[in-house]
This record gives C-alpha cells, sequence and structure tokens, in this order.
C-alpha cells in the first residue's frame, strides 16, 4: 500500500507553514489575563461588532442557493466606492485567496519574487507553495522600502514584486513615486492596501486630537 506522505510533492513534504495568530480565548489564557483585555490588532477587525445593516443584509441572505459567480453587486459597490471600472476589480475571499490567485496565475517553480522584510509572511509561503525563490529586500532603519536594493535584487526569474502599504507590522506607507520606481524594473508589482481604511481612520484620529 502506497504511503500518502510519498504522493505528496517534495518541495511540500517539509514546508514551513505560515503561522496565523491564536484568537483572543487562547491569548489570553496564555497571558492570564480575561479575554476583554485582549487587544488584537493584526486581523484589521473590529472590535465593536459589525454593522448592523450587515447583519441585517446577512439576516436576508439566500443561504440555500449560490451566489453570483461574478459578484456583479459587490463589484459594482467597490467600483463605486474606488472610482475603478467594474472590469478591473476582482473579488476574492479575503486578501488570502487573491495573493494565492497571483501565485497559480503567475508564479512557476524556479520563479522568483521579491518581499520587503519585515512584512506579511503570506508572500513567502505562497512562493514556498509555488517552489518559487523569495528574495528578501531588507527595509531600512525607519522601515521604508529601498528602491535601489529591489533593483539589484531583480534577474529574470523575478515576476512579482510584492509592497504592503500600510506594512504589515511596521505601519509604513509605499508612496506614489517609490511604486512609479519599482514598476520601472519591469516585474508586476503588487501594493497590497488590506490595512489602508484602518491607517486612514487612525490619521483621521490624530487629526481631530491636534485641532483639540
Amino acid at each position: 500500500m502506497t504511503s500518502i506522505a510519498k504522493l505528496i510533492r517534495p518541495h511540500l513534504a517539509n514546508i514551513k507553514s505560515y503561522e496565523p495568530v491564536d484568537p483572543p480565548e487562547l491569548l489570553a489564557q496564555r497571558a492570564g489575563i480575561p479575554e476583554d483585555q485582549i487587544i488584537k490588532l493584526n486581523g484589521n477587525e473590529n472590535p465593536f461588532g459589525g454593522s448592523a445593516k450587515a447583519s441585517e443584509a446577512l439576516a436576508t441572505m439566500p443561504l440555500h442557493v449560490y451566489p453570483d459567480p461574478l459578484q456583479r453587486r459587490v463589484r459594482q459597490a467597490l467600483s463605486d466606492y474606488t472610482g475603478l471600472d467594474v472590469d478591473r476589480i476582482v473579488v476574492g475571499a479575503g486578501s488570502d485567496e487573491l495573493i494565492d490567485l497571483l501565485f497559480r496565475l503567475m508564479i512557476a517553480p524556479g520563479d522568483s519574487i521579491i518581499d520587503f522584510e519585515p512584512t506579511f509572511g503570506m508572500y513567502g509561503f505562497g512562493a514556498r507553495i509555488a517552489d518559487a525563490e523569495t528574495k528578501l529586500v531588507q527595509r531600512n532603519e525607519l522601515f521604508e522600502i529601498d528602491v535601489a536594493d529591489a533593483r539589484e535584487a531583480v534577474d529574470s526569474t523575478t515576476k512579482i514584486i510584492f509592497v504592503s502599504s500600510p506594512n504589515n507590522p511596521t505601519g509604513n506607507l509605499v508612496s506614489e513615486e517609490q511604486v512609479r520606481s519599482l514598476l520601472e524594473l519591469g516585474p508586476l508589482v503588487v501594493v497590497d492596501e488590506a490595512y489602508f481604511e484602518f491607517w486612514k481612520k487612525r490619521k483621521k484620529r490624530e487629526k481631530n486630537k491636534k485641532k483639540k
């Protein structure tokens, strides 16, 4: 009888996995404090609960049938919000799925990506699954990206440059000038703005505090 382990692709047999943060109840248990004292910021979650309108919409959703496979309503709503044409918007089950789709579309064994360290671990994990190389370009002492270092790292195998903005976990933004400079290097540039609204609200609060 064939061992299942022998059927696994060799590079995946002992792959370094992505390590997500444990849920609040486990963090509280480990720290020996009540769960309501845990403030979890890394997940870009709303600690005050969901919108009443969202809860109402979910309560009336026809869960017994498949949803629109082209996600027309949500893509239109995102188009209205971002100003982008609907045909330029793709919807996924969270940013992790979209990152995974990019690897499926663009990356083959032997290809490479560029990642600015420290940053979100899912880019490197996606590369490991795809049997690709992750070229780590270190951020400077202020955790800003270095375009010159990225230029030196790019070669014929480089397919994607990943930039998280605001960066997870440092909060740095990437400027339009930096993105344009990265685009000139040739590979696809992915700007991950999963935390953008979170950052924008924080800056608004800081601005209001200064006014007071």
